[in-house]
């Protein structure tokens, strides 16, 4: 059971990598053509990199009970805190 919930972890972290990085090109892709972008898009793409940044940083952190998480981040950030 230990292996494959590992292996779980690995798959998911790789694919939260892929997208993150995936999101990063699009930025990219989005400044080199300002006149075709648009607002709406420009946040959706925002959102997903700062929500693909965050699931990224907490599943790299461990965090047990009583403790707290600040996620930096340019367009703000976010804090966890985790109960006892």
């Amino acid at each position: 059971m230990k292996k494959e919930i590992e292996e779980l972890y690995d798959e998911v972290y790789e694919k939260l990598a892929e997208y993150h990085q995936k999101s990063f090109d699009y930025t990219e892709k989005l400044s080199e053509y300002p006149i075709t972008q648009s607002e709406e898009v420009t946040e959706k793409l925002e959102r997903v990199e700062f929500a693909l940044q965050a699931a990224k940083d907490i599943l790299e952190n461990i965090m047990t009970p009583g403790t707290k998480m600040t996620i930096m981040h340019q367009k703000g950030t976010i804090q966890i805190d985790l109960n006892d």
